[in-house]
């Protein structure tokens, strides 16, 4: 089965599935990596001068970092891929960077120079947000941390600034970029085939297992899927099912929230303006009051 690509996105259902954990599959590695920092800067390096430090864990474990490695020692680039909004992504990225600065020092064993007098010189950090969400954006933004901060007026302590540039990856966007990382490319096709895909079946697993046969028959990502496919089928799967079950649970909480209005007397259509339900599904929760008290 050939799974067309061609149309316009899909519903933002979906986007909430395709997250980070198959880009960090594909970019975790020294080619892949090496290949997309040709992309960002222009420069091309080969893969053994690219040392992978990507955290798994980050503030109590609660957050991961999606791509991050050093090039010769020299860059440290930092990128995330976000399919929701990111507005708030430079006060990620300013706490993950501290991390990664601390690991990259202790596997070099050089935590005694902090406290020395000659200066240390590190990594230039530089950073990249890899947007493929379905609410149309521009092909590329800049975020500052600056727009963050509280305005102290007549402040003259020193400042602290991080810019980062923020891609559009959905197919169709930034050319350029995808004529230098073939591999960033075929990602686009791969997601917008999972987005149409989505609509064609009703067991999503069904749907992501045809889609990477589709791609590996098609020559998009063939190796990577070749290698990853499985892997690849229970990320997504497992990332759509915790969505859902996220889903389930705030409406349930949303039911319960107008249980208890409801109990108290508030009129049944001020709680359908405050909680967002429907008439229909109110006076099931109101039937199911008055069964309970009898």
């Amino acid at each position: 089965m050939d799974v067309q690509t061609n149309g316009e996105h899909d519903s933002a259902s979906v986007n909430r599935q395709i997250k980070d954990g198959v880009f960090r599959l594909l970019f975790d590695n020294q080619e892949n990596a090496a290949e997309l920092y040709y992309a960002l800067s222009g420069n091309k390096c080969s893969p053994n001068e690219i040392q992978i430090i990507t955290l798994t864990t980050v503030v109590s474990g609660k957050l991961k970092n999606d791509l991050a490695f050093v090039v010769n020692g020299k860059a440290m680039i930092v990128g995330e891929h976000m399919s929701s909004p990111y507005v708030n992504m430079p006060i990620r990225l300013l706490m993950y960077t501290g991390q990664l600065y601390e690991k990259w020092i202790k596997m070099k064993g050089d935590e005694k120079f902090l406290y020395q007098s000659k200066p240390y010189k590190i990594p230039t950090p530089e950073f990249a947000v890899f947007y493929n969400g379905a609410e149309q954006r521009p092909e590329k933004e800049l975020l500052c941390l600056s727009s963050a901060f509280e305005n102290i007026e007549g402040s003259r302590f020193g400042r602290l600034e991080l810019e980062v540039p923020v891609y559009n990856i959905n197919k169709g966007m930034n050319a350029e970029l995808f004529q230098k990382s073939d591999k960033l490319r075929q990602y686009a096709e791969f997601v917008e085939k999972l987005r149409r895909a989505n609509n064609i079946y009703d067991d999503y697993a069904k749907g992501v297992e045809a889609v990477v046969k589709d791609c590996i028959d098609n020559n998009i990502l063939s190796d990577f899927l070749k290698e990853h496919g499985g892997e690849v089928v229970s990320i997504l799967t497992m990332e759509y099912n915790t969505e859902t079950a996220k889903r389930v649970y705030a409406e349930e909480q949303v039911e319960e929230i107008a249980q208890k209005m409801l109990a108290k007397g508030i009129d049944l259509l001020d709680v359908i303006d405050i909680t967002g339900l429907s008439m229909e599904r109110m006076r099931e929760l109101h039937d199911t009051l008055r069964s309970e008290a009898i």
